[in-house]
């Protein structure tokens, strides 16, 4: 565990904590990255790092990589994660999220989920992309990059349509990860947490003036639940 905690504190030490993302995906390609890049997965503590091309899909939410000319996807265990860049994703419950913090007691993380309905209200990947690439890549998860036997799409193929595709609207939501719990990072959430001594928890946030979109004050919070809750 020691030795775990040392690799997350290097890690997080080098990560620049809220990078703006610096592009919008698409529905034919809905990666976290506009390329795949260079990237470290450790599974594990004593498992060996795994260097490659490395993406976050935000169909499946798993890990993609670039495997050949294809792009494959890898269902990760949790506490399993990845340095891509200046980020780190972790496999929280089986999907991939962004860690914004963590302390010894809890996460902070950013998860992004497609907006189904606000897609299909602008037609999406299902109305109006002018390549079938983009339908493959948003009505199947494992349409993208020939990850099953009945579609052959290879990295280049996904890549050249990118841009014809249309926006990806996205649903982000910050939380906090603590004792197996995923809490929604909100004072309502946070009050509402079952098992949690409401007066306690009233109290600790009056004295320490929680700001909710302030990382830092969310690992307060976090801390404050992993000491208070069973």
């Amino acid at each position: 565990m020691k030795k775990i905690n040392l690799i997350w504190a290097i890690l997080l030490a080098s990560v620049t904590v809220g990078n703006a993302q610096s592009y919008t995906p698409t529905t034919t390609w809905p990666y976290y990255l506009q390329e795949f890049q260079q990237g470290v997965l450790k599974t594990s503590p004593t498992d060996p790092e795994k260097e490659g091309l490395y993406n976050i899909s935000y169909k499946d939410k798993r890990l993609h990589y670039i495997d050949g000319e294809y792009i494959r996807s890898v269902l990760l265990k949790d506490m399993a994660f990845v340095q891509i860049g200046n980020e780190i994703y972790q496999s929280v419950n089986g999907f991939m999220v962004k860690v914004l913090a963590k302390s010894e007691k809890c996460l902070v993380i950013e998860d992004s989920d497609i907006d189904y309905v606000a897609l299909n209200n602008t037609g999406g990947a299902y109305g109006s992309s002018s390549t079938t690439i983009g339908t493959m890549a948003l009505s199947s998860a494992e349409g993208i990059g020939a990850t099953n036997a009945s579609t052959n799409i290879t990295h280049m193929e996904l890549k050249l349509a990118k841009d014809n595709g249309k926006l990806l609207p996205l649903i982000v939501k910050k939380y906090i990860v603590v004792k197996g719990r995923r809490i929604y990072a909100t004072k309502r959430d946070f009050l509402d947490t079952p098992g949690l001594d409401r007066s306690k928890a009233k109290a600790f946030l009056k004295e320490n003036k929680i700001k909710w979109n302030n990382v830092q004050n969310l690992l307060l919070v976090g801390d404050f639940l992993a000491d208070e809750l069973q």
